[in-house]
Formats: C-alpha cells, sequence, structure tokens
C-alpha cells in the first residue's frame, strides 16, 4: 500500500503541477503587464518624491522670506513720528504759500481792472453829458435801445451779422424807431 499511495502522491503532486503551468500560461501576460505597471509606479513615485523634495525647497524658502519680512517690519521705522510731522507740517507751509500767492495775484488783478475803468470815468462821464449821451440815455429809457440791439424791429432781418430793415410782409411798411 506504501508503494501504491506513494504513485497516487506523485500523480497528486503532477496534476498540481500542472495545474500550476496552465495558471501560469493563462496569466503570463497579466504578469507581465503587471511588472511594466510596477516599473511605471515606481517611476512616478520618484517624480513624486522629486517634486515633494522641490516644495519642501519652496517651502523653506519662503518661510525665510516671510520671516526677513516680518524683521524688517518689527525694527523702527524709518520715519519717525517727529519726521512725519516735520513733513506734514512742511506742505501745510507750502500749501499756504501757494494759496496766498494765488489771492495777491488774484487782487493784483482786480486792482489794475479797477484801475482802468476807474481812469476811463471821467472821459465816460463826459460823454454822458454830452448831446449824444443824453440822447442814448433817452433812447435806452424807452426801450428802443435794446430793440435796435437785438434786431427786433417788424420786418427787421438778420443777415451775415448785420441787422436790415425790410418791408413787412403783411402791411409793406417799413419800421423804424422814435427819435428822441
Amino acid at each position: 500500500m506504501v508503494a501504491g499511495g506513494g504513485v497516487d502522491v506523485n500523480k497528486d503532486v503532477e496534476e498540481i503541477f500542472e495545474n500550476i503551468r496552465d495558471v501560469v500560461a493563462v496569466h503570463q501576460d497579466d504578469v507581465a503587464a503587471m511588472g511594466k505597471h510596477v516599473a511605471q509606479m515606481k517611476s512616478e513615485l520618484q517624480t513624486v518624491g522629486l517634486s515633494i523634495r522641490a516644495l519642501e525647497e519652496a517651502s523653506r524658502k519662503a518661510e525665510a522670506a516671510g520671516q526677513r519680512i516680518t524683521q524688517q517690519l518689527t525694527e523702527a521705522p524709518r520715519i519717525t513720528r517727529d519726521r512725519a510731522k516735520m513733513w506734514v507740517g512742511l506742505a501745510m507751509l507750502a500749501a499756504l504759500l501757494f494759496f496766498a500767492a494765488g489771492g495777491y495775484a488774484g487782487w493784483r488783478y482786480a486792482q489794475d481792472g479797477v484801475t482802468k475803468e476807474i481812469a476811463q470815468l471821467p472821459e465816460l462821464a463826459k460823454w454822458a453829458a454830452s448831446k449824444e449821451g443824453k440822447a442814448v440815455y433817452q433812447f435806452a429809457t424807452q426801450g428802443e435801445l435794446q430793440r435796435l440791439m437785438r434786431c427786433q424791429g417788424d420786418g427787421w432781418q438778420v443777415k451775415n451779422g448785420v441787422c436790415y430793415p425790410f418791408p413787412n410782409s403783411e402791411t409793406s411798411k417799413v419800421h423804424g424807431w422814435r427819435m428822441p
């Protein structure tokens, strides 16, 4: 029985090996594909590792820059409070001088204009007292001066900046103004 049992065991072992060979033959392409996939994953992991190292380096540099900025901000500022007050005072003084100069220039301009008008007053008064001045004054009080200046008489027309009296379209009369 031992001899017969040994044969059965050998047959069983041979069947197991044949099954293993069949399974290996069937899945041989899958194993090769998995090997390629494992190699690709290994390459990607190395790339990710390099990227992580680069990010860590960038993070260290950013942290160092942040510390330098914080240090500069916490140090005593270059412009002290007294210096700031000085600049504000100078700016206010400059503004005051600017407005004072503008006011003086305006006052001088007005004085020059008034002086010229006052210088003309005797001549204007002399003309107003003349015969022509009195006639124009009467003309103005009757309202005719405004009508003449605006060319608003009956039948009057403005052509090329000149006022012409034309006959009225209804009455065919030319209208003028009353003499003073």
